[in-house]
């Protein structure tokens, strides 16, 4: 009889932890321009440089989470952080989400992706040192010069929008309303944060591509293996 509620308690115990630990959430974390960052969350420094942070075991429904951005210096050994974002966010137990720090807004972009869903981060390496200046050379190169007007009202139209899911159908009717090469869909993509929605523009925006020959070149608008993997074989189904 002892035996008995001796493995009846050592399963309650073991169920109690796993409920518990199924109610943590897992946080996906990167910057808007894909550069190195590191986080600390509730103030806990997890010590990691990468150009997505993951940290799963997240107790609690309102995390405080401050991202900085990384620069390694030339030498390798070390670098500077620079808080770009500091916050409280509100999650759900036992979910997974995708976090962009929009470096423009500074605000925090969250993106529930449902349970278990856990995208490998890509391995951090530091980048070469800079090559050094030319003075005589510099000259400020304004992209917006040579951007076609249309495409320009695009940008500061999304620029001004906070919501990924209104730039997605800002970006949508611009292409579907004016057509756009490879390059300029490539560029408007750069725009939207979210893979998903990067995806759902280019597969709405297919039959409007003038040169459907350079599509498949679209891949690398993705940041998430998986979206590359889709996209690529959406791609090969093209005619």
């Amino acid at each position: 009889m002892r035996s008995f509620f001796l493995f009846l308690l050592c399963t309650l115990v073991t169920f109690g932890a796993f409920a518990q630990k199924s109610k943590r959430s897992t946080l996906h974390i990167r910057l808007s321009d894909g550069q190195p960052l590191v986080v600390t969350i509730n103030d806990r420094d997890y010590k990691k440089v990468n150009t997505r942070i993951t940290i799963a075991d997240i107790p609690g429904k309102r995390p405080h989470i401050r991202a900085y951005r990384f620069r390694p210096y030339a030498d390798g050994n070390g670098g500077k952080a620079e808080l770009v974002y500091s916050g409280t966010i509100r999650i759900a137990p036992g979910s997974s989400y995708d976090c962009i720090v929009d470096l423009k807004s500074g605000k925090l972009l969250v993106k529930d992706i449902g349970p278990g869903n856990s995208p490998a981060a890509p391995a951090y390496m530091p980048p070469p040192p800079p090559p050094v200046p030319d003075a005589a050379s510099d000259v400020a190169i304004d992209n917006s010069v040579n951007m076609d007007a249309r495409l320009l009202q695009l940008q500061q139209k999304i620029d001004a929008t906070k919501e990924d899911s209104k730039k997605l159908e800002a970006a949508k009717s611009y292409v579907l309303k004016n057509g756009t090469s490879t390059a300029d869909l490539k560029t408007i993509a750069s725009w939207i944060m979210f893979d998903d929605n990067k995806m759902d523009l280019l597969k709405a925006s297919y039959n409007s591509v003038r040169d459907k020959q350079n599509f498949s070149s679209l891949k690398e608008v993705f940041t998430m293996p998986d979206a590359q993997k889709e996209f690529e074989v959406y791609a090969g189904t093209l005619k």
